[in-house]
């Protein structure tokens, strides 16, 4: 495997490089990559996969592979405004909201809040895009009480924002946890990818100047387009 995967990664490499392909640009057929490279249809998919691991090209359900264009890059430790983030870094963002309703929330939701079972709270689901490709599916949950009529704002932006500017309620810390999860249909299929599929599992918890949650968040990344870098002194 090793030879194939070197001669395949060197001709997606030479596509890219030569101009013929950029960053969403759809690689060539699978088909018409094994004649060309001729290669068994496993052995480019093993190969395929194994770029994709290395941030090269990503693949989408039934439409195929892609040219990955740059990881979005996340300081872990510091707030997050993911449209702002997504300018700095010379990306064009996009946020569609999925779902936004009125319920009552599991257990781990609810004590966060220091709420009971019986109480209710926003549930928002969203996906955003980089550069028209989706990377991130957000689930928010919000007090229905404390932020009544939000449905009837944008929540197409940044939610900090909604809050700060019509409930004068403003975000000063953050706690995010990072682990590495099987992302269930709701989450996978707005990325394009199947079922539990690895992805990787933001939950982020903010606060406001007094300690009160305010927003419990959990974000769904595909692993390959995204990357944490932290400075320390």
């Amino acid at each position: 495997m090793s030879s194939s995967y070197d001669k395949i990664k060197s001709h997606i490499q030479l596509l890219i490089g030569s101009g013929r392909l950029a960053a969403n640009h759809k690689l060539p057929a699978e088909r018409e990559l094994t004649e060309q490279l001729q290669v068994t249809r496993i052995t480019l998919r093993e190969g395929l996969n194994r770029l994709e691991g290395e941030g090269l090209v990503y693949r989408q359900n039934r439409r195929g592979w892609f040219v990955a264009p740059n990881r979005f890059v996340m300081n872990p430790t510091q707030k997050v405004n993911f449209n702002s983030m997504a300018r700095q870094q010379g990306f064009k963002a996009a946020t569609k909201v999925l779902r936004f309703c009125k319920l009552t929330v599991r257990r781990d939701i609810y004590s966060a809040f220091n709420g009971t079972k019986s109480t209710k709270y926003f549930e928002m689901r969203r996906v955003r895009y980089l550069d028209q490709r989706a990377v991130m599916v957000e689930e928010s949950y919000l007090s229905s009480e404390r932020f009544s009529g939000l449905s009837d704002f944008d929540l197409s932006g940044a939610i900090t924002e909604v809050l700060q500017d019509n409930y004068m309620v403003n975000i000063t810390q953050e706690r995010c946890n990072i682990q590495v999860a099987n992302l269930e249909l709701q989450c996978a299929e707005p990325l394009g990818i199947p079922a539990g599929a690895p992805g990787l599992k933001i939950l982020r918890l903010r606060y406001d100047s007094a300690e009160h949650l305010i927003d419990y968040n959990i974000e769904y990344w595909l692993p390959h387009a995204i990357e944490m870098e932290v400075s320390t002194r």
